[in-house]
């Protein structure tokens, strides 16, 4: 259950929600110190500059902050004539976005109301009592049977790879980009693309053991740096893709420049000479996926022509 709540701002409808919603009267108390449990409903559109509570001035930086703190919710409250302030909420992933009308209507409160996790861990505990025994005998299932039989076969996902790499295929790679650009714009959460090169002396290989020798190394530094959670693929002979979901721009800038730096720090049959093009959005002026790779491989254009430092041109420079 929630142990203390506060309320960031000055509008006496929303305070009047939130007495409401929780049945006691919100702290107008710092925000600060805050522990797990804890909730803040702060208004995107109240006069915060000064706070030293409100870190940036602004309900949309403070969320991120607050959230640093694990099981801290956050609310936010914008005017319902403000659908921005709404993505923006979202994208800080703040637990829930509450819209205040003209008329001193707050919507929303139902995302509010303090949640019981006692009962729901309950909930939990008894629904694995009930189904405990069929777990038990899982090994009897046909269906695990099906997924025994398939992992000993050559999975659908090696089919997948690039043969030389072990990394994705430029066509499952495409086929990620839409899907992630997809999943990114419906739940507005950032999405980045590093598009990188090892340089033209690893293009003028031939194909054989010597190429396929360079591209395994190359690639065992990839997945070395990168999560699980992130699709690399090889796009064309020495052109790498790098998909990161969640990841903001300074998250991809960091990944790219960690990418290079551990490409230099080893030796290779030919002299690589790496350079990479980021992108991430939400970015004014990319509306669509293609766009989106449009931007990467421009950055990795400039990239390659040493307009960027240290090798890796961003396209919010």
């Amino acid at each position: 259950m929630t142990q203390r709540l506060f309320h960031v701002g000055s509008s006496p409808a929303v305070r009047t929600a939130i007495t409401t919603a929780f049945g006691k009267e919100p702290s107008n108390e710092p925000a600060t110190e805050l522990q797990s449990g804890d909730a803040v409903v702060v208004e995107a559109f109240a006069s915060l500059a000064g706070r030293e509570d409100v870190l940036g001035g602004n309900a949309f930086s403070a969320c991120r902050a607050w959230k640093q703190t694990r099981g801290v919710s956050v609310h936010i409250v914008v005017r319902t004539e403000d659908p921005t302030g709404v993505l923006l909420a979202r994208f800080v992933l703040a637990d829930g976005v509450m819209r205040l009308d003209q008329q001193g209507h707050v919507d929303g409160l139902e995302h509010l109301a303090p949640r019981d996790r006692g009962k729901t861990h309950k909930n939990i505990d008894t629904l694995l009592d009930r189904y405990g025994a069929a777990l038990a005998n899982a090994d009897q299932s046909e269906l695990a049977g099906r997924v025994r039989e398939w992992e000993s076969s050559v999975s659908f996902l090696q089919r997948l790879q690039d043969a030389e790499t072990g990394l994705f295929d430029g066509p499952y790679t495409a086929l990620k980009l839409d899907e992630e650009w997809k999943r990114s714009q419906r739940f507005h959460l950032p999405l980045s693309i590093v598009l990188l090169d090892i340089g033209t002396a690893a293009a003028a290989m031939p194909a054989g053991p010597d190429r396929s020798v360079l591209l395994a190394e190359v690639a065992s530094v990839f997945l070395n740096e990168c999560r699980d959670i992130d699709v690399l693929g090889r796009f064309t002979t020495t052109t790498f893709l790098f998909l990161l979901p969640g990841t903001p721009p300074l998250g991809a800038q960091a990944l790219a420049r960690r990418l290079l730096q551990a490409l230099s720090s080893r030796e290779y049959s030919v002299p690589l000479r790496p350079a990479a093009g980021v992108a991430s959005v939400p970015m004014a002026g990319i509306s669509d996926r293609r766009q989106f790779l449009v931007v990467a491989e421009e950055c990795l254009r400039r990239a390659r022509e040493d307009a960027g430092a240290s090798g890796v041109v961003v396209a919010w420079e």
